[in-house]
């Protein structure tokens, strides 16, 4: 199946189309039916939707994945998923990707005496397997089986523990490569729970953080993006307060209303400095008086003079942020929990914990009665321990299930070298990585939309899988081999399940509290994507901390050596930490802040640049105590001077023909050495160095510049200035897109008359947080080609929709701004065409008719928001990765100029239902792919023409403008401005 024709599609689509309908049933890929006898759910032409569980990270958010004729095309969000509540990250719309990805593993593999891969059977691959099972289990020797695995729970877990205790082997060794193990200390050392807390940051007023990048790859991103939208919406008052305190100005504190810059070694030494003042300056009913003289006579030397000495920051800022702490009632403080930014984590996170231990309010915010299941991840000293068996011989077996420790633990470990001791290495990837192509036998599992099974984000959330659509290769579920070789192993009885689906169904139909009704609850628990509570969590309990406590934080260290930088990497919104690296997706889209794509970079102070004679693309040699790293420079106004940045997950040496390798992977400096407070890596450095290469690689970013150059474009607006203007009842500076917008004197041509519909976009700035969600659901909905590095670099970007990033001259603030067609209606594009390629409907959408264009460009030329994008090329789609195309968008080819439809196919289907109904599209009804995943909520889309509408409301909000309005364009995109601070508070 390495290849598909027109036959072979439709061959195969018999199976995939019963696949998928049997999704909801017990009967999944396990028989063909003819097609012209069609399952019942199935219609040919018309879309399925399936709820499942994405597996993209820890987080487990809820998908409804859409089937169209048997292939799955789109995912979005579950709206009845609590976790996301129906909005999805850019990983998440890109996980489709994984299914047609053109490196999976076709079948079973086994390297040969020579080191090459050789194609097997499965039955050659089991029997393989189970013969060194067999003798090891003879021997009593079963201890020398490990079971690697990424972090599962549930029906899966329960079975491969089964599995490995009937071996005599000990439990899976569940590995995440962010374990949070400095937070997970801190919660035992302050709450005596080894717990990570779900946070309710959407019911605190004040909200500070220490390296906490929620909006990015921290924990649960979507679901602390929502709570973070709604902990911003404006209230009588104005917005709750923001502050960040880190090393680098990341996505999340480009959302903050301020940055507090603090080298990697200083962030305990503020958060130390704060609780100390705070501990002088107010009483707390949570702390008792020997634990308050305890802590002060601990914290007497982070005196505000010495943190100022030391940090940079200022006496003042701390006492005005003590002062917003205590004048708050539920302020809220967290920490990263993760050594990637910070030497001290651990103390940095007791320091947290204690600071919302003095507020009554604040500790109420943390919910350890509904705790994150990566509390069960081993920490790293497990995975040391692990590497050192290997390496003395002490593992016979070892077992891979989506985990890929090669690329992410310390080269100085020798985790390669171990894997080289070990007899038998078996994968199940369904990917290559650095680790599978290291394995002796590969046993490739399917995708989790593939595939059945269950995940517990945290422990009020039970997530369901179900396979979307029918195998796309010759894979088989992990869990049916466990099954199998279990029955021949330890005999039916131990075993009993004819596969893991009857496991799962078995598992599920006994939660029903009523056995007549198992059934049923299977089956609504399986179309409404898992089990939950539907009712509002309940206030947490307030917390108390644990008797005897013992916290002493790092004193004050000297000052560190000029030569040397402080280093930090960082997991992205992209790429996670780097398990999401193989999308063409992902990689294609810009970074949040450096709008880099296509490859690595690190991150150096333009003022230190320029005095090292260091320019963007220069190749630069990092070096560490503990090793090398190449990459090249990107001059960064984020970073702080004496700080170096890299993004992690990119540097990958096997990770398909998606992945570049212009940039190494930074695990190649982090220390050997775990850190002895918490047992986990130390990513962050304090005595790097740098030198240049030799050699130039250009940089693919697509920003132009950091500035708007007095533009105006990103528009803000102080808090006071805005409240002036709606209770002035002062109208906002529009110019409707509708015939009332029009004038004799201003327009030369006549309006335009739509019919019931004026469809129109509102983007409010204030809650977008320029994650790129928007543009991933864009390029799957509407088939956006992806060009490649070295495309983007001639400037052939084809992205319909973009997230422009400003920075503030004058201070670290930016500005995110959703660009695409404003589908004006005034639009110079249609004026200036030859043959009436750009058309405005009667609904006020700017249509692009494909089939006329016959590429001039002049639309594009007479577009002022260099939003149209021309097909300068035929643009390869590798197989099988054109059978994501969604069937309702045309491909566009090469001559063709293409941009945003306002997801015109998803009207349609809207007005088609609604005529057969006998009415009109009601507001809210659908909207477009943008607007449906935004995990802010900074996207509303609808008719401009109905009073009710929720666009015809938001249009009245006195922030209301339109960018480069005064052109008279009359553009259908309205913006809502950013509100900032009054004044600069710290």
């Amino acid at each position: 199946m390495s290849e598909f024709s027109r036959r072979n599609f439709l061959k195969a689509i018999t199976l995939a189309g019963t696949a998928a309908a049997a999704g909801c049933s017990s009967e999944s890929a396990r028989q063909l039916i003819p097609y012209i006898i069609p399952p019942e759910d199935i219609v040919p032409g018309e879309a399925t939707w399936y709820a499942t569980t994405c597996r993209e990270c820890p987080a487990g958010c809820g998908l409804l994945a859409k089937n169209r004729d048997g292939r799955v095309i789109k995912v979005e969000g579950n709206p009845l998923h609590p976790v996301n509540e129906g909005k999805v990250c850019p990983r998440g719309q890109a996980s489709v990707q994984g299914i047609y990805h053109p490196d999976r593993y076709r079948g079973p593999l086994r390297k040969n005496p020579k080191g090459n891969w050789e194609s097997i059977s499965w039955e050659a691959g089991e029997e393989l397997l189970l013969a060194r099972l067999r003798e090891l289990k003879e021997k009593g020797r079963g201890e020398r089986v490990i079971f690697l695995s990424e972090l599962t729970t549930g029906a899966q877990r329960n079975l491969i523990g089964q599995w490995l205790a009937d071996l005599g082997a000990s439990g899976p060794l569940l590995y995440e490569p962010l374990a949070y193990e400095p937070l997970r200390q801190a919660n035992q050392t302050v709450f005596g729970q080894d717990r990570i807390p779900t946070y309710r940051i959407d019911r605190a007023d004040f909200l500070l953080s220490f390296g906490a990048n929620f909006l990015e790859a921290w924990l649960s991103d979507v679901q602390y993006a929502r709570q973070f939208a709604s902990f911003r919406t404006p209230g009588e008052k104005g917005k709750n307060l923001f502050i960040y305190v880190g090393p680098r100005y990341s996505m999340t504190a480009a959302s903050a209303d301020h940055w507090i810059a603090a080298s990697p070694d200083n962030l305990s030494l503020v958060a130390a400095g704060l609780l100390r003042f705070l501990l002088a300056k107010s009483s707390s009913p949570t702390l008792r008086e020997d634990l308050r003289s305890s802590l002060e006579g601990k914290l007497k030397d982070f005196t505000p003079e010495t943190v100022q000495s030391r940090t940079g920051v200022k006496a003042e800022t701390l006492q005005e942020l003590a002062r917003k702490i205590s004048a708050s009632q539920r302020p809220l403080v967290l920490a990263s929990g993760l050594a990637f930014g910070d030497l001290q984590a651990t103390d940095t996170a007791t320091a947290v914990n204690l600071l919302n231990l003095i507020s009554a309010g604040s500790s109420s915010l943390l919910d350890f009665e509904d705790p994150s299941s990566l509390e069960n991840a081993a920490r790293a000293e497990k995975m040391k321990e692990l590497t050192q068996r290997m390496l003395q011989g002490e593992v016979e077996i070892l077992l891979i299930n989506r985990a890929n420790p090669v690329f992410h633990l310390p080269p100085s470990w020798e985790f390669q070298k171990a894997l080289q001791k070990v007899p038998l290495v078996v994968s199940f990837s369904s990917l290559p990585d650095e680790t599978s192509e290291l394995a002796k036998l590969i046993l490739p599992s399917p995708t989790f939309l593939e595939a059945w099974g269950d995940y517990r984000p945290r422990k009020s959330v039970e997530g369901l899988m179900q396979p979307v659509m029918g195998p796309m290769f010759d894979t088989r579920p992990m869990e049916d081999l466990l099954i199998s070789t279990g029955k021949k192993l330890a005999g039916e009885n131990k075993f009993p399940w004819k596969n893991f689906y009857e496991m799962l169904h078995q598992a599920w139909t006994g939660k029903s509290k009523n056995p007549g009704t198992a059934e049923a609850f299977w089956q609504e628990s399986l179309q409404r994507g898992g089990t939950w509570s539907s009712s509002p969590p309940p206030p947490s309990k307030p917390l108390l901390p644990v008797a005897g406590l013992n916290f002493s934080p790092s004193a004050p260290a000297g000052k560190k050596e000029e030569k040397h930088f402080h280093f930090v990497s960082y997991p992205t919104i992209q790429f996670f930490d780097g398990r999401s690296s193989s999308r063409p997706f992902l990689q294609e889209l810009p970074d949040p802040l450096t709008e880099v794509t296509w490859g690595g970079w690190v991150e150096i102070n333009p003022r230190t640049a320029g005095e090292l004679g260091i320019e963007k693309g220069d190749l630069l040699i990092l070096q560490s105590p503990h090793g090398t790293v190449k990459a090249p420079a990107f001059p960064y106004p984020g970073i702080p001077a004496g700080v170096l940045a890299m993004p992690l997950g990119q540097g990958h040496a096997a990770r398909g023909q998606f992945v570049t390798g212009e940039s190494e992977n930074p695990v190649g400096l982090i220390s050997p050495d775990l850190d002895p407070s918490c047992k986990g890596l130390r990513w962050a450095l304090s005595k790097v160095t740098l030198e240049k290469a030799g050699g130039v690689i250009p940089l693919a970013n697509v920003d132009g510049s950091f500035y708007q150059h007095g533009r105006n474009l990103a528009q803000a607006v102080s808090w006071q200035e805005y409240r002036d203007r709606k209770s002035g009842g002062k109208k906002p500076a529009v110019t409707l897109p509708l015939p009332e917008g029009f004038s004799r004197k201003d327009d030369f041509y006549q309006p335009h008359q739509h019919v019931d519909y004026r469809w129109v976009m509102v983007v409010d700035l204030d809650r977008c947080i320029g994650c790129g969600a928007c543009v991933v659901a864009c390029y799957a909905e509407n088939n956006v080609a992806v060009v490649g590095r070295r495309r983007v670099l001639d400037g052939r970007e084809m992205s319909w929709i973009r997230i422009e990033r400003y920075f503030d001259p004058d201070r670290p603030f930016v500005h995110f701004l959703p660009m695409l067609c404003q589908h004006c209606d005034e639009a110079p594009c249609e004026s200036v065409c030859p043959i009436f390629a750009p058309h405005h409907n009667k609904e006020g959408i700017n249509n692009q008719v494909y089939n006329r264009c016959i590429g001039t460009r002049y639309c594009s030329q007479n577009c002022p928001y260099k939003v149209r994008r021309f097909n300068w090329f035929t643009y390869e789609r590798y197989e099988p990765l054109n059978w994501q195309l969604n069937p309702d968008v045309t491909v566009r080819h090469k001559g063709v100029m293409e941009k945003c439809s306002f997801c015109i196919q998803r009207i349609v289907e809207a007005k088609v239902r609604a005529r057969s109904e006998g009415r009109k599209v009601r507001d809210g009804e659908f909207t477009t792919a943008c607007a449906q995943t935004c995990p802010a909520g900074a996207l509303t889309f609808g008719n401009l023409l109905d009073p009710e509408s929720r666009v015809s409301k938001l249009i009245q909000d006195p922030r209301a403008y339109q960018v480069l309005g005064q052109l008279n364009t009359k553009p259908a995109v309205i913006y809502l401005k950013k509100i900032i601070p009054d004044s600069m508070i710290l």
